[in-house]
């Protein structure tokens, strides 16, 4: 890059926003502001399939967690619930699901299972 100056970037700031288009009420980003397409209809999609993702996370947070987790981030959730490893057997004439232990959050994740096994079923 000869005659050009390179432009200091500060470690964590990527670009100044400009708007609170994609911002939650808390302030903080959640992508909104960028579509996936040019098209309406592709676009109405995949807003759709994220406002239904955002309420299963809503609904899961008040049915399932207690504690810091039921007011953790998506990103937290995603990070300590969702990216588990884990293994699903069948035995017993049962589905079993088969939780590391060593996982921090296993205890968690268990007691999430077990109080969606408690809910009622829905009638519909």
């Amino acid at each position: 890059m000869r005659g050009k100056l390179a432009r200091p970037v500060r470690e964590g700031v990527v670009g100044k926003r400009t708007s609170n288009a994609g911002t939650s009420l808390d302030g903080l980003p959640r992508g909104l502001d960028h579509f996936p397409s040019r098209s309406f209809a592709i676009n109405t999609a995949w807003l759709t399939v994220v406002m239904l993702a955002v309420d299963l996370i809503a609904a899961t947070q008040h049915l399932l967690l207690h504690g810091h987790l039921a007011k953790a981030e998506p990103k937290t959730l995603r990070y300590r619930l969702l990216h588990v490893a884990a293994r699903m057997t069948r035995g017993q004439r049962r589905l079993w699901l088969r939780i590391q232990r060593c996982w921090p959050w296993a205890h968690d994740l268990a007691a999430a299972f077990a109080r969606l096994a408690t809910l009622p079923v829905p009638l519909g």
